[in-house]
């Protein structure tokens, strides 16, 4: 008999698509601080625009998911490909969205790559391997899910040839996750310091400890898949 708080992760394919985004509407859409801090679902089911950055992302056939013995989908890591150069078109999408509030967090996005600047930090890099969103049902959280689906990204990177992993944190628990994971912070900034260009009143307000957002990077040898 499976033990019921068993999972094994696999790489997430197009027929998955639908099952990974019922996780997220379920858990990342509305427990994400920037998501609540700009009311992304209030008197909504789910953001389509959310959805498709998801699917898009999925696309890259980067993205990872942890299945239960029933086969549900209790956690995912959606994964994609950076190459120098990508910021200009990050704004411009920014600012074509058509939904104000979603629009706002990829404002943010484009700002924190600017900044961060991982790639003129690391000019030997010439593409790397993005986190953009980790989610974990509910119900499964605790059991470590999340870390596994992050060391198994690490092996795709490097069986891929993939020498540097970046993720943007913009929860408090997501940036201790890759601190224990002995990430290198090479960005940080506090959300009260990210105001609107009009005025002085920070775009985000998130309840604490979520109090910051910081850009993680780890160097992936490529003989290193543990």
């Amino acid at each position: 008999m499976a033990d019921r708080n068993s999972y094994h992760i696999r790489p997430a394919t197009s027929t998955d698509d639908e099952r990974v985004l019922r996780l997220m509407r379920s858990s990342f859409f509305r427990d994400e601080p920037l998501n609540i801090a700009v009311g992304l679902l209030d008197d909504v089911d789910t953001c389509p625009e959310l959805e498709q950055f998801c699917l898009e992302t999925l696309c890259d056939g980067l993205s990872l998911i942890a299945e239960s013995p029933d086969g549900d989908v209790v956690g995912a890591c959606l994964n994609g490909s950076l190459v120098p150069g990508h910021v200009d078109q990050m704004e411009a999408e920014a600012e074509n969205c058509p939904n104000p509030k979603f629009r706002k967090i990829l404002r943010l996005l484009a700002y924190l790559e600017r900044r961060a600047d991982v790639f003129g930090k690391f000019p030997e890099v010439g593409e790397l391997l993005e986190i953009r969103i980790i989610a974990v049902d509910a119900l499964w959280r605790g059991k470590g899910v999340a870390t596994a689906l992050l060391k198994q990204t690490k092996q795709v990177a490097s069986e891929l040839g993939f020498a540097l992993i970046k993720v943007d944190c913009t929860s408090y628990f997501s940036a201790l996750a890759m601190m224990k994971l002995n990430a290198q912070c090479v960005f940080s900034m506090k959300y009260a310091d990210y105001c609107s260009p009009d005025s002085d009143e920070p775009v985000f307000k998130p309840e604490p400890p979520h109090t910051g957002v910081k850009t993680f990077v780890q160097i992936v040898p490529r003989d290193d898949i543990n």
